[in-house]
This record gives C-alpha cells, sequence and structure tokens, in this order.
C-alpha cells in the first residue's frame, strides 16, 4: 500500500493591517478587561484606521482592535496580566508610551472586568519624498524594523513619513522591484538618513523592462488553468498569478536581465519550467528590454516506482516503511507479507529510496547503505515503472561493559548512544548494555551513567562495527563530584523555589547555554556529577521576581571574579555557599557608533559567549536602545559587540576585570549608553597541510579572563586562507582551533599567547597540524 507526501514550498504574502475588531481573542480570554485610549500626531492630530495590538512581556499577541475616524481605539477580552500596546500606523510601528520597541514599552495591568486606558503620541516623523516617471505605482520605504508603503500619484511624486532613521526606497509594480537609485537589487540601493521634520528627496527613473509571459498546458496537450505560477531570481520571489482558463499567463513587467526561473502549482505539486521537481535544474530565462519572454511548459505526467526488500537468503522483509524522495517531494509505502511494495502515481524525476525498521531503529537506503548521501540515485522517466529491489545488510550488536577508570570494578546502570545515522540505543540496570542492528561502520558512543550516581559521561568513545557480528568494548568512566545548592529571600529568609544553578569551571570566562536541574519547593537541589576541580556558580533566578547573581561567600554579585570558589572533589557532594537573592533591576541605554549614529542589532550581555552565541542579554533595537532585566542589584560589566565592530567590554577592553562596572539598584534602571570603539586585530594566513580543502575555525581568548574575545571562520577567508580578526586592543590572547571535512577532523592550541597591539594589527600565519 502507498500514500503520497509532499513538502510544499512556502510563498511570502504581504499581509495588509487589520481592520478594527478582525482579530479575536482567544476564548480563555472572554473574562479579560478592555484596553481604550486614542492614538495622536506628535502635532495632536488623530490618527485614524491604525492597528492597535495587545501583547504579552513575552511577546504573544493577545488582541487587537485599531482606531476610528477620530483616532479612538477599544481593545475588549484582553487577558488579565501584564501587557504590552503596540501602534501601527500604516508600518510605523511603536509601544506605548512613545517607544520604539516592545523590549522598551511599558508592562501595563489590566485586570478582569477592568478598563485600561493609554493615551498615544506618535514619536515625530521626518520626510521621504520623490519623484518616479511613469504610471501611479507602489512605494515601500524599508528601515530596520520598519517597512511603509505608498503609492506615486498620477504625476509620480510621492510622499511617506517614517520615524528619524536609515532607509532605503523601492518601488514595486507587476513583477518589477526597483530600488532607489537605479538598483535592481536591495544590496546595490542607496541610503537616506532621515531626521525628525526633515524632508529627504529621492527622485529616480524606471529601468529598463521586458514582460514575461507563457502557457502551461496538461500532459495530454489540454490547457492548464489555475496553476499558481511564481517568479523567481535567485532567492527572491517576484510576482505571482494563475494561468487562465486556456492556460497562459502574464507577469507583466519584470527587469532586464538575465536568471530568472518559474514554478507552478498545482494540486500540492510544485514544478519548475521546463519539466522538472527540481529548482536546481530550471530552465534560466533572460528578459531582454522592450520584448517579451515566452516560457511554455506541460504538467509532467505519472509514473510509477516499485520494488521488493528481502534479507540476503530471501526472506521477505515485511511492515518496512518505504520512502521514496524527490526534490520538494516525497511518497510513502510499506512492504507487504512478500517484501513488496510499490507506488503508483510518482512524478517524473530523481528520487533516492529509504527503507526503515517497523520500530524506526534503523534506516537503509538504496541500495545497502546507511545515508542520504551515499544513496544511489534513481531517475524516473515519464510513463516508467521503475523498479527498487534491495537486500536487507544484517545489523551489527555492540557490547558495552563500564567500568571504574580506577579499580577496573563494574559499573551499574548506565546508558549508551551510538552516533550512527539514526542514533542507536541502549540502557541497562547491570554492568552491560547490548545494542542489536546497529549500520556498519565507525562511529562514536557516548556512556551515560544514571543521574543518581557520581560517575561522569564517556564521550566520543569510537566504535567499529562490522557487518553481521558482535563488537564487545570495555568504557572506563571517572567518579567526579556533585554540589548542593540552597537558595534563599535575602530580606525574608524563605525559601526559593526555580533558582537554576550554574558551574563554571575557574579560569574560565561565560555562563554555559544551558542549566540543569531547579531548586524545589524547599530551596534546594543537588548538581548533577562533575568533573573535579574548582567553579563559580551563577545562580538564574526565577523570572521577574529575583535578579540572577554570581554567588559570593555572602550574597550576590555581578562580577563573576569576585564569586565564591567551590572545590568539587571525587565521590563527594560539596555544599555551595548560600544563594541569597535580592529584588532584580534593569540596565538600559543607547548604543552608538564613533560617529555617534545608533546601531541597531548590536549584542549588550553580562556574559561572554561561545560558538552558540549569544545567550545572556539582548540586542539593541533600530534606536540603537537596549534593556536587559532581572540582574541583581551589583556591579555588572557589560559586554558588547556584533559583527562590525569587535567585542568589547565596558569601558572599552578587551579583560573583564578591568572593564567599568555598571551599578544596578533594585526596582529601578541605570542608565549606560555605550559607543564602540574599532581598535586592533589579528592577521594572516591559515593552512590545513592534512586537508587544504577543510573548514576551519579559530578563537581568539582573553588571556587572563578566558572570555571567547573574537572568532573567525574559513567561509570568510580570502584568498589563500588570508583572514582578518578584529579585537579589542591592548589585551593578550590564547587561540585554539579545529578543522573539519567529510573524513578529518583535527583541534588544536596555538602555545604562545599573542600580544594584541591598542590600535594596530598583529600579524600572525597558522599552521593547523
Amino acid at each position: 500500500m502507498s500514500s503520497f507526501r509532499l513538502s510544499r514550498l512556502g510563498y511570502a504574502v504581504l499581509a495588509g493591517l487589520v481592520a478594527a475588531g478582525a482579530l479575536a481573542a482567544p476564548a480563555s480570554a472572554a473574562a479579560g478587561g478592555t484596553i481604550q485610549g486614542d492614538f495622536t500626531s506628535s502635532t495632536n492630530q488623530p490618527i485614524a484606521y491604525a492597528s492597535v495590538n495587545a501583547y504579552s512581556p513575552g511577546g504573544a499577541w493577545l488582541a487587537g482592535g485599531g482606531t476610528d475616524e477620530l483616532g479612538h481605539y477599544v481593545i475588549t477580552d484582553v487577558p488579565a496580566g501584564r501587557v504590552r500596546i503596540q501602534f501601527d500606523d500604516s508600518g510605523r510601528q511603536q509601544w506605548a508610551p512613545g517607544k520604539r520597541t516592545g523590549a522598551e514599552a511599558t508592562n501595563y495591568r489590566i485586570t478582569a472586568g477592568g478598563t485600561l486606558t493609554v493615551d498615544e503620541q506618535q514619536l515625530p516623523t521626518g520626510r521621504l519624498g520623490g519623484h518616479l516617471d511613469g504610471p501611479p505605482t507602489s512605494v515601500v520605504v524599508v528601515g530596520g524594523v520598519d517597512q511603509v508603503s505608498g503609492y506615486t500619484d498620477e504625476n509620480g511624486d510621492w510622499a511617506i513619513d517614517v520615524f528619524p532613521g536609515t532607509y532605503r526606497v523601492s518601488y514595486r509594480w507587476d513583477a518589477v522591484t526597483q530600488w532607489a537609485v537605479q538598483s535592481a537589487t536591495a544590496a546595490g540601493a542607496a541610503t537616506y538618513p532621515v531626521a525628525a521634520g526633515q524632508t529627504v528627496a529621492v527622485d529616480d527613473t524606471r529601468l529598463p523592462t521586458g514582460t514575461f509571459s507563457g502557457r502551461l498546458t496538461e500532459a495530454d496537450g489540454s490547457p492548464l488553468a489555475e496553476a499558481w505560477l511564481t517568479l523567481h531570481h535567485g532567492d527572491e520571489e517576484l510576482g505571482y498569478v494563475l494561468s487562465g482558463a486556456d492556460g497562459t499567463y502574464s507577469f507583466g513587467e519584470a527587469l532586464a536581465r538575465d536568471g530568472y526561473t518559474v514554478s507552478f502549482e498545482v494540486d500540492d505539486t510544485v514544478q519548475w519550467i521546463a519539466g522538472t521537481l527540481d529548482p536546481a535544474k530550471a530552465r534560466r530565462f533572460t528578459v531582454v528590454a522592450g520584448e517579451t519572454t515566452t516560457a511554455d511548459d506541460v504538467m509532467l505526467g505519472p509514473s510509477a516506482v516499485h520494488g521488493r526488500l528481502a534479507d540476503p537468503d530471501g526472506t521477505s522483509k515485511v511492515g518496512y516503511e518505504v520512502e521514496v524522495l524527490g526534490s520538494g517531494v516525497s511518497y510513502s509505502a510499506t512492504t507487504g507479507s512478500d517484501g513488496r511494495w510499490s507506488v503508483p502515481k510518482v512524478l517524473p524525476g530523481d528520487y533516492r529510496v529509504s527503507f526503515r525498521t517497523p520500530d524506526w531503529s534503523r534506516t537503509q537506503w538504496a541500495y545497502g547503505k546507511n545515508t542520504q548521501d551515499e544513496a544511489t540515485v534513481i531517475t524516473v522517466e515519464p510513463g516508467q515503472d521503475a523498479a527498487v529491489d534491495d537486500t536487507w545488510v544484517p545489523g551489527a550488536t555492540l557490547v558495552v561493559n563500564a567500568v571504574d577508570a580506577a579499580t577496573g570494578a563494574p559499573v551499574s546502570d548506565f546508558c549508551v548512544w551510538v552516533a550512527t545515522p539514526t542514533d542507536g540505543s541502549g540502557c541497562a540496570t547491570g554492568s552491560s548494555v547490548t545494542i542489536g542492528d546497529l549500520p556498519a561502520g565507525s562511529y562514536t558512543a557516548l556512556v551515560s551513567p544514571a543521574s543518581t550516581s557520581y560517575y561522569l559521561q564517556s564521550r566520543n568513545v569510537p566504535v567499529t562495527l562490522a557487518v553481521g557480528t558482535t563488537t564487545t568494548i570495555s568504557v572506563p568512566v571517572t567518579k567526579g563530584g556533585k554540589v548542593s545548592v540552597s537558595a534563599t529571600d535575602r530580606a525574608t529568609g524563605k525559601a526559593v523555589r526555580d533558582v537554576c544553578p550554574m558551574l563554571q569551571v575557574l579560569g574560565r570566562g561565560g555562563l554555559p547555554n544551558g542549566y540543569g536541574d531547579c531548586t524545589g519547593a524547599q530551596g534546594k537541589v543537588v548538581t548533577a556529577a562533575l568533573a573535579p576541580g574548582t567553579y563559580e556558580l551563577f545562580a538564574v533566578a526565577p523570572s521577574n521576581a529575583y535578579g540572577h547573581q554570581w554567588v559570593g561567600t555572602d550574597g550576590g554579585t555581578g562580577d563573576q571574579q569576585a564569586a565564591a570558589r567551590i572545590t568539587v572533589t571525587a565521590g563527594g557532594t560539596v555544599t555551595a555557599p548560600a544563594v541569597r537573592l535580592d529584588k532584580p533591576g534593569t540596565i538600559s541605554g543607547v548604543v552608538t557608533d564613533p560617529a555617534g549614529a545608533a546601531l541597531s542589532g548590536v549584542y549588550v550581555g553580562y556574559s561572554a559567549w561561545g560558538d552558540s552565541g549569544p545567550s545572556w542579554g539582548t540586542r539593541t533595537g533600530s534606536n540603537g536602545a537596549y534593556l536587559i532585566t532581572g540582574l541583581g542589584p551589583y556591579q555588572w560589566p557589560l559586554l558588547f559587540g556584533n559583527n562590525e565592530y569587535p567585542r568589547q567590554w565596558s569601558g572599552h577592553t578587551g579583560n573583564r576585570f578591568e572593564a567599568e562596572k555598571v551599578p544596578v539598584t533594585a526596582g529601578t534602571a541605570t542608565t549606560y549608553n555605550f559607543t564602540v570603539r574599532t581598535s586592533a586585530a589579528l592577521a594572516g594566513t591559515v593552512t590545513v597541510p592534512a586537508a587544504p580543502a577543510a573548514q576551519w575555525r579559530i578563537h581568539a581568548f582573553n588571556a587572563v579572563t578566558g572570555d571567547v574575545m573574537g572568532s573567525f571562520d574559513s567561509y570568510a577567508a580570502g584568498p589563500g586562507g588570508t583572514y582578518r580578526m578584529p579585537l579589542t586592543g591592548a589585551q593578550t590572547v590564547n587561540l585554539n582551533w579545529s578543522y573539519d571535512t567529510d573524513t578529518v577532523h583535527g583541534n588544536g592550541t596555538y602555545d604562545t599567547p599573542v600580544a594584541v597591539p591598542a590600535e594596530d594589527t598583529a600579524s600572525l600565519d597558522l599552521t593547523l597540524n
């Protein structure tokens, strides 16, 4: 038996404004409250037909409405609790009271059955305006979080009010998107800074265009009507149209250039002109100025695929799931009592076929391969019934015995995960785990003792498995120690639940990206086993109620350097200093570039970060503003950085120990504005003798704090492996590196600390051996 499954391509749809009352509140909000008020311009004129929406502090939409012709709005059935209110005037979005981003917005409280009045005045605006020759067309202004649209009039003139910021201007008609001035791409568009009260002129003329049309037919030659067509250029979708009753279609005008492709969708099937399901094989079309480009196509006719799956001795494999996987489309079937399967209707194209065990423990790809990349590509021609018979490769068995690394004694109660393509696993309460029916090959295994024990996980254990054989390995596991943590309210002494401890090895900077168990109702928790060593403890406080802290010997601190040292020994549980929680405060401010312009997208955090990216902080909005909440009332260093500017601690240093500390007061907001600097860099070449084509990455750690202060990836390297890593100077850094190919992996460190100058570039060529 068989069934049909299709993974569809998504289409971007430009949504209009929501009419007043069009959004219905969730059913659970039936007993909610009401928000009302007036929305006026910066000159106190009513703003009609604007969208007004209420969101939770976490960003979930709660309820919405819109202003009438007098600028008055009413939102009903708002769930009781804290809300943030957004006002959207034709794409000009702001949050009450007078803020550009939701992170800066006030959290209002709404009660069940109550009424909250929030009047909002629009922030001051500037204006973009200009002229575009030709008939009236859409104008879309894009900048930061804003996308504001309008139209040219019969004379080609237009004007759009915008908030202060930097913008790009596009014109859109038919299948054309043109960017000012005279650019076919957003990357080539001019940028226009606009200040409050300022009018900036943007005049343009239309780029040369041709027209794009064609006709679609069924396999029997009859017209293919009501097919949904999309005109593509690279990753952009430029135009959409339905084919007519006679199969014809037209996108109208398109910019004169090459590289266009066309797809069409019928009954959940996406086909690309000409005659393929694979977008990589789509025909590229060129539009010539003043001419019509024609793209006709015929809907692919049905084909079929069938086969049989059996053991090497010919025994049928029954109940196995079969997947016939193509580009953007897949079909499924199940093997019958004779091992046979079939998919009677398959579109012509290239496919790979997989077979999966009834318990989903193992997958094989035709013919006899473990991964999709190794599978044979099966080309199904129009009208063909392709046969795909395969023999199920006997599985391997792995037996893992866990032993104490110090004594050699058996260790009981553990689980094993093997990193095969389908991740085989098994657990046992004894000292031996057996996992069967694994694919042959070389893999790594993870041995994970029970959380109740003191034993640590053993990672990256090499395992080589052979077809139809049993492999037995002994894995030594090492004892670690645990930390007992208790948390209380500093003011009352009462236990606090949901406090989540994170322990960092002394000498390493930054926080991990996650944590384990949190305190229970008694305010206590014992961590999982840790490697013996010295640690510092960070307490993640419950949301909104308390502030985070590094745990000191007698209360919290915002400075990791001042955290208490906790020594973990093998086989024991050590009690950490008490976590005494204080009420939280916030830090807010604006980040600017050296010229004083606001910077959006800059990460601002109270911890360094690694390859997983920033986790403990926030990013600046389009106006450069940021807000960090939930910090304990202590002195905190802040780290700033993005792709354009090197990571730098408050006070413009690469050494956290020398950073300027920002004081936080419970219940209030501390303002800390910051201007980023571009100071120094490390540059040179990277070579990998063992694998010249390998992908590689290098990290720079501050030699004093252990914080990651910069990284560089091979994808950004220049000819010959040249690199340039911006760094904040002056500081001394240590380097580590890694490289990977499909078959070769390596990692290591550069043994000599590197001195980064205050404002110059240090040179260093690296050979990764």
